[in-house]
């Protein structure tokens, strides 16, 4: 199933997102950092107009444990585009899928119940919809 987030958790005005990747995956607990992640074309921007290393590693797709990731996004200021992968250890399926789609929503793909009660508490503005194409690998700091 594939949810769609809008909003955050607070009112806001200017039709700006409110959150970014470190809200979505803090709503997924504890499973974000012990899962695997993986990525592909991210587009962000950088609070200090250079590089974040875990970010490319994600699109080169290198596997980023889920506390270096966390850990990682202190350096962005804002993902613009892109999607991320989680996939449990052990297993080869992702467990979720993390998208945003041009800076004005993010999408959850899972089929685990628990990922998806956990964003539809979380936030505010939460549809369900059906599930979209990847794209290909890369990462692109906007500068």
């Amino acid at each position: 199933m594939r949810l769609i987030i809008r909003d955050g958790t607070k009112p806001v005005g200017g039709g700006g997102l409110t959150f970014d990747l470190s809200e979505v995956l803090e709503a997924l607990g504890q499973n974000a950092r012990s899962w695997v992640w993986r990525g592909r074309d991210i587009h962000y921007v950088s609070r200090d107009e250079r590089d974040v290393a875990v970010v490319h590693a994600l699109a080169e797709g290198r596997a980023v444990a889920g506390a270096d990731l966390l850990a990682g996004l202190e350096e962005l200021l804002q993902v613009i585009g892109g999607e991320f992968e989680a996939i449990e250890p052990g297993k080869e399926a992702p467990s979720v899928v993390v998208r945003v789609v041009d800076s004005s929503w993010w999408e959850v793909l899972s089929d685990d119940a628990a990922v998806l009660a956990a964003i539809r508490r979380r936030f505010r503005v939460v549809e369900e919809d059906g599930s979209g194409d990847l794209p290909p690998k890369s990462a692109t700091r906007i500068v």
